[in-house]
């Protein structure tokens, strides 16, 4: 007997918001939230077979809507980050208004994990805060047969009375997790790149992160827990890439070091070879040389480390197992195993001009070459947001406002200095690594004559799209 036809669906990866700073222009990843909807969604195992649009807006020209109404889609799945919720939901609210018949909207991704309530809007249909794979498989199904779906697990859909049905649900379960197909990356393989890793494809390995760090939103993603997947359906996976590069997308790939012996072992058994970087822990590298000599000997080129302070005082305030000495150490091991690092800092808003002097002169000292900075914050859902809201009573930000936690914008009035002279130091900081000899020739070393021009570009347009945009939307 023939299978009934599928919905037409698309699936959306918003732009950036407006207000907020491109950083696509150096990381454009792999929009692997696009590729597993796809890959459940016409797989004829899991149910109806839908047709699927993946529209991704880093790379595409034009919007969605218009898309939508050319396609006849009739079901539209947004992914969301916090800053770009508004715009996804003033989105939502187009289509069902301009769009006939218009489609039903539900919406995922990390900001539905953590922060479903901000997504509850009379323009969308439901949101998916749990397993989303399983989720929208069972729901479409569901839809496409005329059935009521809104019994789902780990789904929130709105009732009757104006309000919000939140049905409790189990998280993704990682070993059930498919290989995703990818058609935007066949497409596209140009158009994704991580730093100078170009073409590069992204996998993922794990979901959550165990660190017990207050400021971090992953911490409290997969249920606030942490999910592996298993290591050898990790390689086989690996093994059938065809981009020479791969970007682990884990956001913290070391956390065991069992773990990471294992990947390495399965790596060096199976022969693959591949250009591989990652998230990773100061006080992992510091404190396993020899597991990160053998990620080197995988394949593994560059680690992203979040960092975030350099005093014990400031790391032990935020719950970082890392200290001072192991940030530090992990630089020297990743100098002297060729591991390029991308570090990432953080600024308090209650520094003294003092603090920012010291941070300088440490990054100085270090001699780093790709160094990033945020403003800490405190995002909705996280361990320091509910410890504010437990001395405050502070009720979540309002949805019109999220575009503003981009990392980059103060939320609160500087305690020693102007709001002016905190940004002020913040782009000197951006800029700090880029007036050493050293990360020219980096530079040179790492992306090529062309790259390197392309790269040096890029920066200084960030940077002057930086102030402008932090002092035009402030």
């Amino acid at each position: 007997m023939s299978q009934q036809p599928g919905l037409r669906v698309m699936a959306v990866r918003p732009p950036p918001a407006v207000q907020t700073i491109r950083m696509d222009r150096a990381m454009c990843c792999e929009p692997l939230e696009l590729e597993y909807l796809y890959t459940v969604l016409t797989d004829p195992q899991r149910g109806p077979v839908h047709t699927v649009a993946l529209w991704d807006g880093l790379i595409e020209r034009g919007d969605p809507i218009s898309t939508a109404r050319r396609l006849g889609t009739e079901v539209v799945l947004f992914t969301a980050h916090i800053t770009n919720v508004p715009a996804v939901l003033a989105m939502a609210r187009a289509m069902k208004k301009d769009l006939q018949p218009p489609p039903r909207i539900f919406i995922g991704g990390v900001h539905a994990e953590v922060v479903p309530e901000h997504l509850y809007d009379p323009a969308v249909d439901g949101v998916l805060f749990a397993d989303a794979l399983e989720g929208i498989t069972r729901l479409l199904g569901r839809l496409q047969r005329g059935e009521d779906y809104r019994q789902l697990p780990g789904c929130a859909f709105p009732d009757e009375q104006g309000g919000w049905i939140e049905n409790p649900g189990p998280v993704l379960e990682p070993a059930a997790l498919p290989v995703p197909k990818r058609p935007l990356l066949d497409l596209h393989p140009e158009r994704y790149k991580t730093m100078y890793f170009q073409p590069c494809a992204s996998v993922k390995t794990a979901f959550g992160c165990p660190g017990p760090c207050t400021f971090c939103f992953c911490a409290r993603m997969h249920g606030g827990g942490y999910g592996p997947r298993p290591i050898p359906d990790v390689v086989d996976e690996i093994a059938g890439l065809d981009t020479p590069s791969v970007f682990i997308v884990d956001d913290n790939f070391l956390t065991s070091p069992e773990r990471v012996a294992e990947f390495c072992a399965t790596m060096r058994e199976r022969g693959i070879a591949k250009r591989l970087i990652a998230y990773g822990t100061a006080d992992f590298v510091a404190r396993h040389p020899e597991l990160m000599a053998e990620l080197r000997g995988v394949g593994l080129e560059a680690l992203i480390v979040g960092f975030e302070f350099v005093t014990d005082g400031e790391l032990e305030a935020v719950h970082k197992r890392a200290r001072a000495d192991d940030n530090a150490a992990a630089i020297a091991r990743c100098k002297a195993l060729d591991i390029e690092l991308f570090s990432l800092f953080m600024a308090n808003p209650a520094w003294h001009h003092r603090d920012f002097a010291r941070m300088a002169w440490w990054i100085v000292r270090q001699g780093l070459c790709f160094a990033t900075f945020s403003t800490l914050t405190v995002l909705p859902g996280t361990t320091m947001a509910r410890q504010q809201a437990e001395h405050q009573d502070a009720p979540l930000p309002p949805v019109e406002g999220l575009w503003r936690y981009d990392l980059l914008r103060l939320h609160q009035q500087p305690t020693h200095m102007s709001t002016a002279g905190f940004y002020l130091w913040l782009f000197l900081l951006y800029m700090l690594p880029g007036l050493r000899v050293r990360t020219s020739w980096t530079i040179l070393r790492r992306y090529g004559l062309w790259g390197g021009v392309a790269f040096v570009v890029e920066s200084v347009w960030t940077g002057l799209e930086f102030l402008w945009k932090l002092f035009r939307w402030r």
